[in-house]
């Protein structure tokens, strides 16, 4: 069991949470990781198509999810709407993982898959705390760019 809380994240996932709940001005990290896990849960996912096989009535059901003590406590730290849970706890079960793991998993993927705006604040950030860098943010918005194949 893994735990989803974001000071147990490893610490390139909690770096990137802290630069999104600036951004989007959030009034806490816990707030904003709330907002992060309602989207991913109510968009449309790979997993959900497992999901659905399974509820198909022919089909071989999901084994229950398994809830562990660390996704109790990641429901009530984030206060997931009733929706949201269910959909994490299905997705968990589908990938035969623990809710917890299953969380923790989706955080640092997210993480992973970081937009241009990301990144351009990111080196702002990092401008604001060493003035004497000469950063070139149109060079960096167009490496950003490059690499995904935007231009």
């Amino acid at each position: 069991m893994t735990s989803a809380l974001v000071e147990n994240l490893p610490r390139e996932t909690a770096d990137f949470l802290h630069r999104r709940t600036r951004r989007a001005g959030a009034g806490s990290v816990a707030e904003h990781v709330r907002h992060e896990l309602i989207t991913l849960a109510r968009e449309r996912a790979p997993i959900d198509n497992v999901v659905e096989l399974a509820a198909e009535p022919d089909a071989r059901p999901l084994p229950r999810p398994e809830v562990d003590h660390d996704a109790a406590i990641l429901r009530s730290a984030y206060a997931l709407p009733d929706d949201v849970w269910d959909v994490l706890c299905l997705r968990a079960a589908a990938t035969g993982v623990p809710v917890s793991d299953y969380v923790h998993d989706e955080l640092i993927a997210l993480s992973r898959r970081t937009t241009i705006d990301d990144v351009m604040w990111e080196f702002g950030e990092v401008q604001a705390a060493d003035p004497s860098l000469d950063i070139d943010f149109d060079a960096v918005l167009k490496a950003a760019r490059y690499a995904r194949g935007l231009d």
